[in-house]
């Protein structure tokens, strides 16, 4: 099965394998995002050495299951390294034999997949691993030593930020995003599902452009079939999927599912200092979580520049976390099919709204294409007001370089979007608030972002723009 897009990646592991020095490249990005496929079907056959930790296992049983690998690769010592000093000394042995196997560029190529797994608490790991590196990737320019990891927040604090032996060590790094919209129609026309962009634009609100989810999907189904099947039938395969992302991300805490049900039910998100006041938490492990959640992409925080103090806002953005949130917890009143969601109007409709906000802000870069400002240097934030009377809240302003801010609006309907008179003094509404709470000098222009398009012409004379899936798609 080939590798659907990843195009700048393999082109990254590519240059590192070519390259005339030895190299210690980091591949980490939230569970289920393809880390280990990308390395496997980019270097099938060229490992020297490979491993993978041990989910949940003490320093024992990682060295435990550390040395039959190094036995596969020639060692010939039978008992388990005492710490992982003497398993690094090990595995330098058998990367120094001469038959040890090599890339097609001649290097040895050493994959440490689930990297913080080996990492357990007091161990000696990465101060082993640390000196390993720094005598063996200096003494030589043929080693590749490739890291991966679902531990967004533990990789980039333990190795990316490290200030120890393994402080600017990294010489290539690579954060395996989910597929954006045209990824995920790559990866289901090879399959040949057949999907329109509206049916795969659903799925990409439900699964998050997660490759490990796409590959779950039945092309023979609908799309309420495969949700059916994947998330609602007894015993679904990802019923309890949330848990595991958030585990696997980040540290087992109940602080992170907390917080994420908090911004859950908020469309909009909420100020940060909100949110804490909200929890029973201390400060510093708020902080640390929110940091954490930041890191690994479920979490936007941002600071909306037209806001008097300029205080942070925390959202949620993370598509299956939200589908979770709205379908799946425990206060969620779960039902056992999709169909029986999709006809309750207004808890579904809530969902998608926010759900096709939630695409639209993971899509800026295409949003900007399509506005043709692709070039053009922008802050980009959703806002709302500070009047608890007569107020508005605006899904998307685009602040942009040279002189311009685009007012987004977001909509998902089954059919062509009419703007009506009252719609339309809704809109008029929003722009004078935000020129007034703002005071901005700027020049504001309405953009609407239909999913089905536009239905007619009528009240369209203050619309600058209007985009459709095609344009995030792009």
């Amino acid at each position: 099965m080939r590798i659907i897009s990843r195009r700048y990646e393999r082109q990254e592991l590519d240059r590192c394998e070519r390259s005339g020095e030895s190299e210690l490249v980091c591949v980490y990005g939230r569970r289920r995002v393809g880390k280990t496929y990308l390395v496997e079907q980019t270097f099938a056959g060229y490992f020297a050495f490979r491993a993978t930790g041990v989910e949940g296992g003490n320093t024992r049983q990682q060295l435990k299951a550390f040395n039959p690998r190094l036995q596969e690769c020639g060692d010939t010592t039978r008992t388990i390294p005492h710490d992982w000093f003497e398993a690094f000394s090990r595995l330098e042995s058998v990367l120094s034999a001469e038959d040890t196997t090599r890339s097609s560029h001649g290097k040895r190529l050493v994959f440490l997949d689930e990297f913080p797994w080996f990492a357990t608490a007091k161990s000696d790991f990465l101060m082993a691993f640390g000196e390993f590196w720094n005598r063996c990737g200096t003494a030589h320019n043929d080693l590749m030593l490739i890291i991966c990891g679902s531990a967004t927040s533990w990789i980039m604090g333990n190795v990316l930020e490290n200030t120890g032996n393994l402080y600017d060590r990294v010489t290539c790094q690579i954060h395996l995003k989910p597929f954006c919209l045209r990824e995920t129609e790559e990866f289901l026309v090879d399959r040949e599902f057949g999907w329109s962009r509206r049916q795969i634009a659903e799925c990409q609100m439900v699964f998050g452009g997660l490759p490990y989810f796409l590959d779950l999907l039945d092309g023979n189904d609908s799309l309420g079939a495969n949700i059916d099947r994947l998330c609602f039938t007894p015993h679904a395969l990802l019923r309890n999927e949330s848990k595991k992302l958030l585990e696997a991300t980040l540290r087992k805490s109940p602080v992170y599912g907390q917080i994420i049900d908090l911004l859950a039910r908020r469309r909009h998100g909420m100020l940060k200092q909100d949110c804490f006041e909200a929890l029973d938490i201390p400060k510093g492990t708020f902080s640390r979580a929110v940091d954490d959640l930041v890191k690994c992409g479920y979490v936007w925080e941002y600071k909306s520049p037209r806001t008097p103090r300029k205080p942070l806002r925390l959202q949620l953005v993370g598509p299956f976390l939200l589908f979770h949130c709205a379908f799946l917890s425990k206060g969620a009143n779960v039902a056992q099919r999709w169909g029986d969601f999709v006809h309750d109007g207004g808890r579904f409709a809530d969902w998608r709204g926010n759900a096709f906000e939630v695409l639209c802000l993971c899509h800026i870069a295409q949003l900007k294409a399509g506005l043709g400002i692709a070039g053009v240097r922008t802050n980009e934030f959703p806002w709302t007001s500070e009047q608890r009377e007569g107020g508005a809240q605006i899904d998307l302003v685009i602040e942009r370089e040279d002189g311009i801010t685009n007012i987004c609006e977001m909509k998902f309907t089954d059919t062509p979007f009419a703007v009506s008179s009252s719609y339309e003094a809704s809109l008029l509404h929003k722009v004078a608030v935000f020129r007034e709470e703002t005071e901005t000098k700027q020049a504001l222009k309405m953009v609407l972002v239909s999913a089905e398009g536009i239905a007619g012409s009528a009240h369209m004379e203050h619309i600058a723009r209007q985009l459709t899936l095609d344009d995030l798609f792009a």
